[in-house]
């Protein structure tokens, strides 16, 4: 089945591209600290539009006709000195008035960054996204909770420098397939940016710091990315 891929450029800050040094041997990250230190975004780190937020935050908006729905929550973030690491809730909804099936749910997560094109950073072109997930079926008006990890090697993370700050910017990206009666073919695409949750809540994430070492980040908000129809 070919895949037909239309080109779609959401609002996005552009920061200055920076080279990273990465370390070459693993630590875990520690637990007593939940929350990383405080930190004023700069200007260029996130600056999505604030979501509408039911049951899980973000509900994004519905396209007209768009059966199938993925709903991404993030809830903990971990950075090592060899790998970073999101672990997530997704909810698959069927906003459809027919059973979807055989649902294969690709996704994965990268850096955020001006250096590359957005086309590249949405997934609409490039390799396919990692198989993560699979729902047998899925009645109308149905939702299935699935819960996970996704991961990128630091070596792989192009911060943004601001001072003396190496600053991460998460893009977390889905892509599904499913067979609708008839054996048409449904697809479902989305793009969330991860940050942390400013205190009292605000429009703009704060990225996360790689410069201060292994940690984990606990108290995390996303917000949806613009995705072309088709």
């Amino acid at each position: 089945m070919q895949r037909r891929r239309k080109p779609g450029v959401p609002e996005f800050v552009r920061p200055t591209p920076v080279a990273y040094p990465v370390a070459s041997d693993d630590a875990e990250p520690t637990a007593a600290a939940p929350v990383a230190t405080p930190l004023s975004p700069p200007a260029p780190a996130i600056a999505p539009k604030p979501a509408p937020g039911p049951a899980i935050t973000p509900r994004p908006a519905m396209r007209e006709g768009e059966p199938l729905v993925l709903v991404l929550e993030a809830t903990r973030l971990s950075a090592t000195l060899v790998n970073t690491t999101l672990a997530y809730r997704i909810v698959a909804l069927n906003r459809g008035h027919e059973p979807l099936e055989d649902i294969a749910i690709g996704g994965d997560m990268v850096a955020a960054h001006s250096s590359r094109p957005m086309e590249e950073q949405l997934g609409l072109v490039g390799p396919e996204l990692p198989p993560i997930h699979r729902i047998d079926r899925l009645d109308p008006g149905a939702e299935v909770l699935l819960q996970g990890e996704m991961r990128l090697p630091l070596a792989a993370v192009m911060p943004i420098r601001h001072a003396e700050q190496a600053l991460f910017v998460p893009l977390a990206r889905l892509d599904a397939w499913a067979s609708a009666p008839g054996g048409r073919a449904v697809r479902a695409r989305a793009a969330w940016l991860v940050g942390q949750e400013a205190r009292p809540a605000a429009a703009r994430l704060q990225p996360f710091r790689l410069d201060l070492g292994p940690r984990i980040w606990a108290d995390l908000g996303q917000r949806p990315l613009a995705m072309p129809a088709g």
